[in-house]
């Protein structure tokens, strides 16, 4: 049903297939009224929006019957339908069991069907929210038993994380894929976005990896960001036509009321067709209609930006930048690095994107902390504040002050030393002959390269091979190290955008001999080997087991069970994730027609 397409630390692309209907995720489902569906879903439609939420129970109310929900909205998208649990806290008294309504839904075609589960309010005891979380888990097991259909399983737990936890492991083991986090729309009401960040990762901490993450009700755009690298995957929102019919305009960094703008409207493709005094001066109904149609326009915006900074691997960046909007958004940022261990085992070790300085928060990233506690020095160094720090030679022991500490100088090219961008720095880019072309130059990048494949697969080079007998090649333009070769056969290539290695076949081969199992190795059944050495990429389903430091963007090594190898090339998902996915690519496979012929 569900599969990761890109992917940047929690934030990713996915795919959601249900009834052969298909979403891209991050994605937000527009709430719209079963009976007031007009003028919504060509706006919806015509925007892009590839799915939409509506609520079952005010149809089951009306005796709406005999029709599919698709044909009644004149929507063939995907559509999830509410159980009236949300009505039930805004209004009391709803007139329905989960058992009817879980039949309701599937009698008029839901894709998506929710249970009927006990909505948390933040005031609520312990004792009180516990009580909810056993009975929506009661109600699970009863939906469970009386429809095969998809559904929503919503976790609970009020502000309480421990029983967060619990209803994440409780609605889980149900095998079950996708889990709204309930409850949290009195929190967002109260600018309480830490506690939603904390609903959101505690959850998805206790759930299996390919679960799908929806949050109940978060739908302002500028929110957005900081859920989808929490772990958020869907949003659903009526916020929409509620701000609009109050004159209130939904932005990326707020929202702003139309009474209180004295020159000029928020820019939008909506809003440019009209001036401030032609929108103040329409009667109500219209200009409700499009301030909801611009509420649309940059929320379904802020969701096409977010996917495309996570294919970017621009998410952190993009998040910090987002979450200064709002003091307490930044608050919430900061609960969310409060999560390091669980967030850096989904973190690559390298990007696409340099890391850009926003204040103290860009070091306590996953990416930057795991570097910093792996190989930052205590004695202090060198004091340069130009790029390359390999210009500046030194002994053999040289030590150079960056703005993340104190490294070797080995690591000058290595993500993310070189790859970041801090106040006051300035790139050296005049290409010092005089060093590059010595024999000096050629020892020091010898030892650079023993260097980072020791930080790279935690064992150094020179256990692979003899460091005299290796020959090495050099960028003509910058005379920096790109490959090692042993023989004239190649080995290793190092990358000029992370300062990392790439495998090579008969590096692979070498560095598959030399490190026990499990490390850097992906284990699939021999019956998969030769669609593999036709150089078709490994997919989840065929993994069998897989080394748990190895994290998204590693090099790795393709083994059968009795670890003989097989392949090489580069993870997609975390080790949780080939565990627990059944679709969707693993690794990237590297192998070629090539290196089987020679």
């Amino acid at each position: 049903m569900f599969q990761i397409l890109h992917r940047d630390g929690l934030g990713r692309i996915g795919e959601l297939t249900v009834n052969n209907r298909r979403i891209l995720t991050p994605a937000l489902l527009p709430v719209v009224h079963p009976f007031m569906k007009d003028p919504w879903i060509q706006v919806i439609k015509d925007l892009g929006f590839e799915g939409i939420i509506t609520n079952s129970y005010i149809l089951f109310k009306r005796k709406f019957e005999g029709k599919d929900i698709h044909d009644h909205l004149g929507f063939n998208g995907l559509i999830m339908t509410d159980s009236g649990t949300f009505q039930d806290y805004v209004y009391g008294g709803i007139e329905a069991t989960n058992s009817q309504m879980v039949t309701y839904q599937e009698k008029i075609n839901s894709d998506i069907i929710t249970i009927r589960d006990v909505f948390s309010l933040p005031t609520d005891s312990w004792e009180q929210v516990n009580s909810g979380v056993e009975e929506t888990y009661s109600r699970a097991i009863e939906a469970k038993n009386l429809t095969k259909n998809y559904m929503a399983l919503p976790i609970q737990g009020g502000k309480f994380p421990d029983l967060r936890a619990k209803s994440a492991r409780l609605m889980g083991s149900l095998d079950n894929e996708y889990f709204p986090i309930g409850g949290i729309v009195p929190l967002m009401e109260s600018y309480n976005y830490s506690s939603v960040v904390e609903a959101v990762i505690v959850s998805k901490m206790n759930l299996k990896t390919n679960s799908v993450i929806h949050a109940f009700g978060a739908g302002h755009p500028m929110f957005f960001p900081l859920l989808v690298l929490s772990g958020a995957d869907i949003f659903d929102s009526s916020a929409y036509i509620k701000y609009a019919r109050d004159g209130r305009i939904l932005t990326n960094e707020g929202t702003v009321e139309l009474n209180y703008i004295s020159e000029e409207l928020p820019q939008s493709a909506i809003l440019d067709k009209y001036t401030l005094r032609e929108l103040k001066e329409m009667n109500e109904s219209e200009r409700t209609l499009i301030i909801a149609e611009h509420n649309l326009y940059i929320s379904q915006k802020e969701i096409k930006r977010i996917r495309e900074e996570i294919r970017q691997e621009n998410l952190w960046n993009y998040t910090e930048y987002r979450v200064r909007a709002h003091p307490l958004l930044l608050d919430a940022y900061r609960k969310l690095l409060t999560f390091y261990n669980f967030l850096e085992r989904f973190e690559s070790r390298s990007k696409r994107s340099p890391i850009f300085y926003t204040g103290d928060e860009t070091f306590l990233r996953p990416l930057v902390r795991r570097i910093v506690e792996k190989e930052a020095k205590n004695q202090e160094g060198l004091q340069v504040n130009k790029k390359p720090y390999s210009f500046y030679l030194g002994p053999v022991d040289t030590v150079v002050k960056t703005p993340f500490g104190n490294f070797s100088i080995y690591m000058d090219e290595t993500y993310p030393i070189a790859q970041s961008v801090f106040p006051g720095e300035y790139y050296e880019k005049e290409i010092k002959e005089e060093i590059i072309k010595s024999q000096e130059w050629k020892d020091f990048l010898i030892r650079k390269a023993n260097y980072i494949f020791r930080y790279q697969f935690s064992i150094p080079l020179s256990n692979l091979v003899d460091l005299k007998e290796i020959q090495i090649r050099l960028s003509k333009n910058t005379g920096k190290l790109r490959n090692i070769y042993l023989n004239d056969k190649l080995l290793f290539s190092l990358r000029a955008e992370d300062g990392l290695f790439t495998l090579a076949y008969e590096g692979a081969k070498l560095l598959h001999g030399k490190l026990e199992k499990p490390r850097q190795r992906v284990f699939v059944s021999k019956d998969i080997s030769n669609f593999l050495l036709e150089g078709k990429n490994l997919f989840s389903k065929f993994v069998k087991d897989v080394d748990d430091n190895l994290r998204p963007g590693d090099e790795v090594i393709i083994v059968d069970e009795e670890d003989q190898f097989i392949s090489f090339g580069r993870a997609i998902l975390s080790p949780e994730e080939m565990r627990d996915f059944k679709s969707g690519l693993a690794v990237k496979n590297r192998i070629k027609s090539r290196d089987l012929e020679n």
